[in-house]
């Protein structure tokens, strides 16, 4: 009797060896931004960097505001050097729902624009993607933003900064206990567009892409800043959306564009779109190049509900 017993608890202790420690986590545990685990590896690449920096949070304010929490705050950017007018932090808010979760993650990045150029073109839309459920990162970017173009080598390591503070964005996301690694998206408007893609193609961590009015090389644009198109194109084409977007899957991808759109020709979105990775699928609306109507807006709210299994109804 007492042998059957000790081989008894042999066998328990052995199976309990055997368990992944990932079972092993209590229902209310959630892995750090480092550690979280990906189905496909994140490869090297242009836009690696120190993850181990503290994010050093400062809250500038906090209000509620229909059901949601908006937080105004700023985290350290992957090093000091980055964003000098914020003092190398990034500025966003912070968008949660009401309640412990899980939760899943959305990162917002605005487009140029002349007056709503900044974080604040999203900041309605993550409110009403809080009420469906997820916690939004709604960030103001850095370059051309807050430092335009100048045409020479010295812009690609800003464009190959503010890529990585994307990435960056996501440990930060992760970072909140809220928030469901599994189920991270992001929406990116024009520029916004663009870093996304470079995003798509350089982390594996998120589960789909909305890309609004991006077009497939910073060249591209570079004509609004009145550098030459085609002095540009050697300096970039290393680091354009296009080399990157091929490379998002698994991650799902949603491109929007305009039909009346005065600055991108069916043609160029026709070369983002077509050099993209599967699963894709691609929209065009009655709209310009701002692209806030409505019908334009619901589509992708409703996208992020489809991809991101948020509550249908807030």
């Amino acid at each position: 009797m007492k042998n059957r017993l000790f081989i008894i608890i042999c066998l328990i202790l052995l199976l309990a060896a055997c368990i992944p420690p990932s079972l092993a986590l209590t229902a209310t545990s959630r892995p750090t931004a480092a550690s979280t685990a990906t189905a496909t590896p994140t490869p090297a690449g242009p836009f690696d960097y120190d993850a181990s920096i503290p994010f050093d949070p400062k809250v500038n304010s906090e209000k509620q505001r229909d059901g949601v929490s908006i937080t105004d705050l700023s985290y350290a950017a992957h090093e000091a050097s980055f964003s000098p007018n914020t003092g190398g932090r990034t500025v966003a808010y912070l968008v949660r729902p009401q309640g412990a979760g899980p939760f899943a993650g959305v990162i917002y990045l605005h487009w140029l624009g002349n007056i709503s150029g900044n974080r604040n073109e999203f900041l309605q839309e993550a409110v009403e993607t809080a009420q469906h459920g997820a916690v939004a990162l709604v960030l103001q970017g850095f370059f051309p933003w807050m430092a335009a173009p100048r045409g020479t080598q010295e812009d690609v390591p800003l464009m190959v900064g503010q890529a990585t503070e994307l990435r960056r964005a996501v440990d930060f996301l992760l970072a909140q206990p809220q928030v469901d690694p599994a189920r991270v998206g992001f929406v990116g408007h024009d520029y916004g567009a663009m870093y996304g893609g470079m995003l798509a193609g350089s982390d594996r961590r998120l589960k789909t892409y909305v890309l609004i009015a991006g077009v497939p090389s910073f060249a591209d644009w570079i004509t609004s800043f009145h550098i030459a198109h085609d002095a540009y194109v050697p300096l970039v084409k290393d680091i354009d959306p296009i080399n990157f977007i091929g490379q998002a899957a698994p991650a799902s991808l949603l491109f929007q564009f305009g039909q009346h759109d005065a600055f991108i020709s069916e043609d160029l979105a026709n070369r983002y779109y077509e050099a993209a990775s599967q699963p894709k699928q691609v929209e065009w609306f009655d709209d310009i190049h701002d692209m806030t109507t409505e019908v334009v807006r619901h589509a992708r709210l409703a996208w992020l509900i489809w991809q991101l299994d948020l509550d249908p109804t807030p």
